[in-house]
């Protein structure tokens, strides 16, 4: 019979090789922290031989080192001879992707290298959901953790289609998940984006109720997590003009990133040291302090040089605006025409919108007098007539 203490030693020194922590391989394998500890002490033996063969495909351990340290795993069949075999055998298919692959795609589809995968991730959780109607086997908790994901990252990018129902329900979906599975990390990004939704709607009060109800949350969440949190918060209260919060939070989001070491996770939910400098640009801007804004978007054009083809839209857009308020209209002319031609490119219709309500918050200025707004707004009329 396998060891516990053999297997925890060969777990240890996979996931060593791999570079991660306990906490990363029990987020991905659906257990505790704790428990994967107990695993690797060998103070306690897995339960079932799927929780083997899914630790090691995780950590891509070859059959013949678990042959190796004992007879007790028996080598994984192909033609499973139980229906709930055959029903682990389908999600461990469904499940090859993973969690990072998942967020993953969503890099992808920043940079616009792979529009398609809105389908295929559309086609996951169709298949997530269809196979866990009534499976209750050792991959639920995993299989239920991928389709969070899957629902989170879709959320997101119904908000760029501005299709914001369809958004409200991943949302809605991933935090229901996350309750089932009671994920620190899934709980808390779940309620960051239904509260950033409220605030894109206008509803304000209702957002920062749902940011106060996550907090709970954060204390067993990743870094990362914390960061995204305080950067989402503080763009609550730039947009509902409250200087001294909007701080607080930027000030906190700032303190988590400068210690974060980048992840996956991390770049997935827009969290690392640019992406809080570009969020806290954006906040000063939008709080008409334009002169520190562009101090910081000077900083961040240092900080990175190179952005995904989504992201750099958005950032022009945002730096566009900055430069707008200051009152340079030329640069501000420049920087906002590039961003609506690139959100264009992508079909961006959340980024379109941004361009429009610049251009007409800068109409109701004295400067909107000025003959060089109307090459911007010929430009939005194009945009919106490529955009159908």
């Amino acid at each position: 019979m396998l060891s516990p203490h053999t297997f925890g030693h060969l777990i240890r020194t996979y996931r060593l090789q791999r570079g991660w922590s306990q906490e990363e391989l029990a987020q991905r394998w659906g257990y505790s922290r704790e428990y994967v500890s107990q695993i690797e002490r060998g103070q306690r033996k897995l339960d079932s031989l799927q929780q083997v063969l899914r630790l090691a495909d995780l950590l891509d351990i070859p059959q013949d080192q678990l042959d190796a340290i004992g007879r007790g795993i028996p080598r994984r069949s192909i033609h499973p001879q139980r229906p709930e075999q055959a029903d682990s055998a389908i999600l461990q298919m469904l499940l090859a992707p993973g969690r990072d692959m998942v967020q993953l795609s969503y890099l992808l589809w920043i940079a616009d290298q792979a529009p398609s995968l809105e389908d295929k991730l559309h086609e996951l959780v169709s298949q997530l959901d269809s196979a866990l109607i009534s499976y209750h086997g050792d991959l639920l908790r995993p299989a239920q953790q991928l389709l969070a994901y899957a629902h989170q990252m879709l959320g997101r990018m119904a908000v760029d289609h501005l299709d914001l129902a369809a958004a409200s329900g991943h949302f809605s979906e991933a935090i229901a998940l996350a309750e089932e599975l009671q994920d620190p990390d899934l709980l808390t990004i779940g309620m960051v984006y239904q509260g950033s939704l409220l605030r894109k709607r206008g509803r304000f009060s209702t957002a920062i109720r749902c940011f106060e109800a996550a907090h709970q949350y954060l204390q067993g969440a990743s870094t990362a997590t914390q960061g995204m949190y305080y950067v989402n918060f503080s763009t609550v209260y730039a947009d509902r003009g409250q200087h001294e919060p909007f701080l607080r939070c930027i000030d906190q989001a700032l303190d988590l990133a400068t210690t974060h070491k980048e992840s996956i996770a991390g770049l997935a939910n827009d969290f690392s040291l640019d992406d809080v400098l570009w969020a806290k640009a954006g906040g000063l801007a939008e709080l008409w302090k334009p002169a520190e804004a562009v101090k910081v978007f000077e900083e961040t054009d240092r900080l990175r040089q190179f952005r995904p083809l989504r992201e750099l839209g958005a950032y022009t857009i945002n730096k566009g605006k900055a430069y707008f308020r200051l009152g340079e209209l030329d640069e501000g002319l420049q920087l906002v025409l590039k961003g609506l031609e690139l959100a264009t490119e992508y079909r961006s219709a959340r980024q379109i919108g941004w361009v429009e309500r610049i251009y007409m918050q800068m109409r109701t200025l004295p400067i909107g007098k000025d003959k060089r707004l109307d090459a911007l707004r010929e430009a939005l009329l194009e945009a919106r007539n490529k955009l159908g």
